[in-house]
């Protein structure tokens, strides 16, 4: 298999060579593309490249949908992937075919979760929001017979085409689908016949969006991305798209996306039946998992009796419960849950932040897994996480004291840590200097977005990926998905963008289609797509990886959903909450009294 181009060298050219305008506010209806599967994002380092398929690590192999995908035929054994391709030279005898099947919701042994192509989100999205797909496209060159089967949970083919491919170059080949014919199909296969002799690029869905606005789409797109990371069984929000329930489930992310449902009922993207249900359900796992001090887990997963319960290796977080509490209870006023509401603002009031600040003055992290040894690492550093702990202490205990450094600068230049609090609150929009620290917030987070979007200009305007517009050092998993990665502009050399900080400071943006034209030109990049954000894009080649994880995914969400409203000048639910709940009104003193 012979090297291919990286995808942004092979498009760049194409994209900057007219004059992109933004998106128009009304609605329309729009064809997009969304990769079911980018073969190179499978390819994991510590095998030099390539890959045995009877390694792959299901933790960081996956679909660009977050599902899994396996082998088929009796001549698997001989698919390969080298370089971005996945590639297959067969023979001429009856068992010389091979092929690979893709789930196209959640994972292939769960039998119940299907898609249906005349609406292929998550079936709590409501009709009118629903896109639809209709067509499939193959980027493939080589010769040989090849076909496309789309089948449904038992295996029944539902639809099927067989080509001959003849193509020295990577060549796409469309396939138009019957949409009403395919309500519930569990799985995309492809086959090489015998004696093929094919590469094979990526698969991709052709989706045609709702009739809405492209403001409605980012917030739907990214949203929908929240949702394919929630699960039914649990309550919870796993941290990553195509994990097993259960397994690995962020407290954080299970209260941002509570507050995510929450603006998505308010826009009827969901029903607020399903925002409630989403809601109590959060509520009721997590509740026996209050640990020390009150505090809530990190990270969960199931024990060997079958219950939740924290993730040995993983802290009681005085952040994670800041943001599962503020979330619960903004949540709670936004779908008129009084007696929720009272529950929740009682369960913050119940943790005792007062007991974890040291001897300096600074909120603890936390307490390790332990449950009794209390995290020497400090909410110490002037930024967002901080401000947060700092707002659950006041709401606890309105007489303790905590302190923050005042240098107004967040650490390392990271962009979410400038933007989290802003998710919840609207305090931090004002031009006015806060009471504790005497930081203009609002002007510390224009100097930052401002420093964001200059990064690659000054440093590497030569990169493929500079001209696109595309900013955001800020944190989120390495290139390959192996470890967590912590990017800032005060920091030299940063060659890995995470782009959801894009979508966090977007209601600071004061051109609103400059955003607009770079989100469109993302598209067709395949950076932003009907599944959300990708996860991070390499400055140096412009690979991406399409990694759904729920933390950054619900950064997004409401981060799109404060832009929407910002450009429609509607009320924002979120901020109207937070300015209606007495208790809050009174924690966010600290700040502004």
């Amino acid at each position: 298999m012979a090297k291919v181009p990286t995808l942004i060298s092979r498009t760049l050219p194409r994209l900057f060579c007219c004059f992109w305008l933004a998106a128009p506010l009304h609605a329309e209806v729009r064809t997009v593309w969304q990769a079911l599967h980018s073969y190179y994002t499978i390819v994991e380092p510590a095998h030099a490249g390539r890959q045995d398929r009877h390694k792959v690590n299901p933790f960081l192999s996956y679909t660009n949908i977050g599902t899994d995908f396996g082998f088929v035929g009796p001549a698997e054994n001989l698919i390969g992937w080298h370089s971005g391709q996945i590639g297959v030279s067969l023979g001429h005898g009856p068992d010389d075919w091979a092929g690979m099947w893709h789930s196209l919701s959640r994972l292939a042994r769960m039998k119940d979760a299907r898609m249906n192509f005349s609406a292929c989100y998550p079936a709590a999205i409501q009709d009118p929001f629903q896109p639809k797909i209709t067509g499939i496209r193959a980027i493939i060159r080589g010769k040989g017979n090849w076909k496309i089967d789309l089948t449904d949970e038992n295996n029944r083919l539902l639809w099927s085409q067989s080509r001959l491919i003849r193509h020295d170059t990577f060549t796409e080949e469309v396939y138009d689908l019957p949409v009403d014919a395919l309500k519930s199909v569990k799985y995309l296969t492809w086959i090489a016949e015998q004696g093929a002799d094919l590469d094979v690029d990526r698969i991709d869905l052709r989706v045609v969006t709702p009739d809405v606005s492209f403001d409605q789409w980012v917030f739907l797109a990214s949203y929908a991305k929240a949702l394919t990371c929630w699960s039914e069984s649990t309550g919870l929000v796993r941290d990553r798209a195509h994990i097993d329930d259960g397994s690995f489930d962020s407290v954080s992310s299970t209260g941002l996306f509570c507050l995510a449902t929450a603006a998505a009922a308010g826009e009827g993207i969901v029903s607020k039946d399903f925002a409630v249900r989403v809601l109590r359900k959060a509520h009721e796992a997590v509740k026996p998992l209050r640990g020390p001090y009150g505090l809530l887990p990190h990270f969960i997963r199931r024990n060997q009796e079958g219950h939740l319960a924290l993730h040995p290796g993983t802290e009681y977080s005085t952040i994670d419960t800041s943001l599962f509490d503020l979330s619960l209870i903004l949540a709670a006023k936004m779908l008129e849950q009084e007696d929720f509401l009272q529950q929740a603002l009682s369960d913050a009031r119940e943790v005792k932040f007062a007991k974890l600040i040291n001897a300096d003055g600074y909120i603890s992290h936390g307490v390790m897994d332990d449950g009794k040894t209390i995290i020497p690492y400090e909410w110490r550093e002037w930024g967002g996480e901080t401000a947060l702990v700092l707002v659950m202490l006041r709401l606890s205990d309105a007489g303790a004291k905590a302190a923050m450094s005042d240098h107004a600068r967040p650490h390392q230049g990271t962009g979410f840590i400038a933007e989290i609090q802003s998710l919840l609150f609207p305090h931090f929009d004002s031009e006015q200097p806060e009471d504790l620290t005497k930081a203009n917030w609002r002007a510390v987070r224009m100097k930052l977005l401002r420093d964001q979007k200059q990064y690659l200009t000054a440093r590497y305007p030569k990169a493929p990926i500079t001209n696109s517009g595309v900013f955001g050092f800020s944190a989120g998993e390495q290139r390959h998905g192996l470890g967590y990665a912590v990017g800032g502009v005060d920091l030299e050399q940063q060659l890995l963008l995470h782009p959801h900080y894009m979508l966090m400071s977007a209601a600071l943006e004061e051109e609103e289609e400059q955003l607009r034209a770079t989100l469109m030109r993302m598209e067709n990049l395949r950076l932003f797509t009907p599944w959300g954000m990708v996860e991070n894009v390499s400055v140096n080649d412009g690979q991406s990886l399409p990694m759904i994880g729920s933390l950054n995914a619900c950064f997004e969400a409401i981060g799109a959903y404060h832009f929407l409203k910002k450009t429609t000048r509607e009320s924002n639910g979120i901020y109207r909450a937070a300015r209606d709940v007495d208790g809050l009104q009174e924690a966010l003193r600290v700040f502004y009294p």
